[in-house]
Parts: C-alpha cells; sequence; structure tokens
C-alpha cells in the first residue's frame, strides 16, 4: 500500500488533517524544545516531512536520520533532503532503509526520536518502542504523533460523517491507502492507551498536543 502511495503520501496526509499537516508538524516538532547540534532520529519517515519542519523551526544545525521499510517512499524524501542540504549546509540531513523493530544504530545515540502516524501500522508496536528508547540518551524526548478521534460529540460525529464519504469515495476510485487512514483514525483506543504503553516501555509522559479538534495528537515523553 504505502509503495502505491508513495508519489501522494503527502496529499493524502494533508486531506486526512483538512489542509493542515504542515502546520501541525512544525507545531509539534517545537515542543521537542532542540538545542543547537541536536541528533535526531525520525523513525518511520516515510517522505521525511518532519525533516521539512525541523528545517523550519530550528535555524541552528542540527543531526538528523530518517529510517523507513519502503524504498519509494525514501526516494520521495531524498528529493526532500537533497534540498535542505542546499538550503541547511550547516545541518546533517541522511537517511537509510530500515526497520523501527530493529534498529541499526548504537544505544543512547540520539538526543531526539520522532515517530509521525506510525506506531499502529507496524508489525510489533512494543518492540518498535523499546528500540525507540534503546537509542535515545537518557533524559532525551521522544516525540509521537498520532490521529486520533476528538472528544467533543459534535466534532466526532461531523468527523465520522466527513470519514465515511472519505471512505467511500476512496473505494469507487480505487484508493485503498485512504480508506486505510480513515479506519486508522477510527481504530484511536485514546490518550491513556498511548500514554499506558510508552510508559510501560520506559518513558516519562511530559507534554501533550491536540491539534485540528482533536484529529491529531501530539505527544513528548522523557526518557
Amino acid at each position: 500500500m504505502f509503495t502505491k502511495i508513495a508519489p501522494r503520501y503527502d496529499l493524502v496526509n494533508s486531506i486526512m488533517t483538512f489542509g493542515g499537516d504542515k502546520r501541525l508538524r512544525r507545531a509539534a516538532v517545537r515542543m521537542l524544545a532542540l538545542d543547537t547540534d541536536s541528533r535526531v532520529l525520525d523513525v518511520a519517515a516515510g517522505t521525511a516531512e518532519i525533516a521539512s519542519a525541523l528545517a523550519t523551526e530550528y535555524r541552528f544545525p542540527i543531526s538528523y536520520r530518517a529510517v523507513d521499510l519502503n524504498e519509494q517512499m525514501l526516494e520521495v524524501a531524498q528529493r526532500k533532503l537533497t534540498r535542505l542540504r542546499h538550503e541547511h549546509p550547516r545541518s546533517d540531513w541522511d537517511l537509510l532503509l530500515g526497520s523501527a523493530e530493529e534498529l541499526t544504530f548504537e544505544s543512547s545515540a540520539f538526543d531526539a526520536v520522532v515517530m509521525c502516524f506510525a506506531l499502529d501500522d507496524m508489525d510489533d508496536p512494543a518492540a518498535a518502542l523499546a528500540e525507540t528508547v534503546r537509542v535515545l540518551r537518557d533524559g532525551g524526548r521522544f516525540l509521537l504523533i498520532e490521529l486520533a478521534l476528538p472528544d467533543n460529540r459534535l466534532l466526532l460525529g461531523i468527523l465520522k460523517f466527513r470519514l465515511l464519504v472519505i471512505r467511500r469515495l476512496a473505494g469507487l476510485f480505487g484508493l485503498a491507502s485512504v480508506a486505510h487512514m480513515t479506519e486508522e483514525v477510527e481504530s484511536d483506543c485514546g490518550a491513556e492507551h498511548t500514554i499506558s504503553r510508552c510508559e510501560g516501555a520506559g518513558l516519562t509522559m511530559e507534554s501533550q498536543a491536540r491539534y485540528h479538534g482533536g484529529l491529531v495528537r501530539a505527544y513528548v515523553f522523557r526518557k
């Protein structure tokens, strides 16, 4: 699915967040409060949209690594990183093919790890969280961004109707990936579930925020 959607992945995210995906990523990465030369790992990075957000929000040098299993997604990401190397030459931008459940980096190698719209798509979310904790230094931060259902009943009703319409249109046009993302939103188990499984992996909740009427949640945990 992700191979097929790679050229349109950014567009699908924009649809699912009603056009605010770039703004929410910038707001979310600000929660990391990075310092100069911070080492950042983007797990299941997809098209590396987080890299663009980091470059916009942090003008000082950082080291960024993107990891994803899908070669087609990384091809799109590589074009972005090529541009960022030109626009922000003092920072270090790189990517590699790899699995979130078996990261190839040394322990305590990063000051921050980011995971965006990815945890519930993994075969073994618990293993991915364990690897996240392993590669984070003590005191490092983990930013987790997830699709969610809003708490407000009126907004929830409106959202479910819109998701139903999007899913049916996706079915008509053969866009299985879009239908999948609507199902992912509706499978949201709530903030308490997310916090519990992250704390169970050895992380401590630091802050959280909601965007777009609650359609997206961002959490920052500290190791």
